[in-house]
């Protein structure tokens, strides 16, 4: 593409070669580096091909040489366009003004994609942006997308990396968000702290790397017990405290937890059924602002709107603030249905499956299901236990207690 546009811009001829050696002609011009494309032969009546402007002003020893002739059938590129038009005043002015608004256009930013986010919502960066006068719109000499991403980061604990570039007039924003359970990277790294159970469960494994372990695998703990603490008692001779020394817990917990599941359905249902009716409208946005069609009536009581936007662009990175939206009114009805109890197992089979899918994907591990099915009346009620294993780890500063006096009395300063 790169290619075609530079020979348009410098301008080539389509012409034919006829005489007594015309592949000698053709060595020729290959031995002497001038360029000739989509060369198709024309039996008696020789070759046809494209060369360019300078390749064609080599040309007159070569034919000479060759005892050959050649005749121009058309002429391509950009030179001989702006010698069609050199008396067209108002439309080089046009082509003129064109580009210098493109040229200023490139100055700004009309389209951002962001990439990664999983937590964060697309809506939430975008208002991020916006707040910081980087979003649609936002002079690109303005931004500094180093400050962006240091201040995305500080604002946002979910976010752990991330990268803002600008191409053209598009701007990416690639994050990666921690997706570990909250309560592993709530530690404050210049506080003592103690771990303790952040749910009810049934300790199934217990690895630690400092501090005091105070349960082992199989213990039943309930939220907020002190699993490790952070505090370490240093006895005298007489097997007194004669003072503590406090180093932060570190250890790996895992626990046997139960999640309780209830999903209701009802029997009878609203189905929307399609009547085949449809209209069509279109609106333009350009710089933000959105152009209705006045002209647009759609009369239909109960309908779904379905909406295709696409922003015009140049290149993939060159955006500019104009994009045309397309809305399909599709008119339906609606019928009242009732679910057999075949679709009622599937749609409690799926309820279940995607609950599932959400804790494995929090790193959850799933170990037991039970779960049933009642009726009751004209609403199915799905109810039961989830059995699970997962990090019960969760971080509360560690009391400090000092040690006064002889008799090895203590003082809690923990207030």
């Amino acid at each position: 593409m790169l290619l075609s546009a530079i020979k348009y811009v410098r301008g080539y001829v389509y012409v034919q070669l006829t005489g007594y050696a015309p592949e000698r002609f053709l060595n020729l011009c290959g031995s002497r580096d001038i360029l000739i494309w989509n060369l198709t032969p024309c039996g008696e009546e020789g070759y046809r091909f494209c060369i360019s402007v300078e390749g064609f002003r080599s040309l007159k020893p070569i034919l000479k040489k060759t005892k050959t002739k050649i005749k121009i059938l058309k002429r391509c590129g950009m030179p001989f366009e702006a010698h069609r038009y050199r008396k067209r005043n108002v439309f080089g002015a046009g082509i003129f003004l064109c580009g210098a608004l493109l040229y200023y256009l490139s100055g700004f930013v009309w389209n951002i994609e962001v990439n990664g986010n999983s937590y964060l919502s697309e809506e939430v960066i975008l208002d991020f942006l916006k707040e910081e006068k980087s979003a649609f719109g936002a002079k690109k000499a303005d931004i500094s997308c180093a400050e962006l991403e240091e201040t995305l980061r500080s604002r946002y604990s979910e976010v752990i990396w991330t990268s803002i570039k600008i191409y053209g007039t598009k701007m990416t924003v690639d994050v990666q968000e921690n997706l570990l359970p909250e309560e592993n990277y709530q530690k404050a790294d210049d506080t003592v702290c103690d771990i303790v159970a952040a749910k009810d469960g049934v300790v199934s494994e217990i690895v630690t790397r400092s501090g005091t372990p105070l349960v082992t695998a199989g213990t039943e703990v309930k939220q907020g017990e002190l699993l490790v603490g952070g505090r370490l008692e240093i006895l005298n001779d007489s097997g007194e405290v004669a003072r503590y020394l406090y180093n932060s817990a570190d250890a790996d917990i895992l626990a046997d937890v139960v999640y309780p599941y209830e999903d209701v359905i009802e029997a009878e249902y609203t189905d929307e059924v399609p009547t085949g009716n449809e209209k069509t409208d279109y609106s333009l946005r350009f710089f933000g602002h959105t152009i209705e069609n006045p002209f647009f009536r759609q009369e239909f009581e109960t309908y779904s709107v379905v909406s295709d936007t696409g922003q015009l662009h140049l290149t993939d990175n060159f955006y500019l603030p104009v994009s045309l939206t397309r809305k399909t009114y599709q008119e339906y009805r609606n019928v009242r249905k009732t679910h057999s109890e075949k679709e009622i197992r599937q749609i409690a089979t799926k309820n279940l499956s995607n609950y599932l899918a959400d804790l494995e994907e929090k790193g959850i591990q799933i170990t037991a299901k039970d779960v049933i099915i009642e009726r009751k009346g004209r609403k199915y009620i799905v109810k039961g236990t989830i059995g699970a294993r997962e990090s019960i780890v969760s971080y509360q500063p560690t009391e400090v207690v000092n040690i006064t006096g002889e008799e090895g009395q203590e003082t809690n300063e923990s207030d």
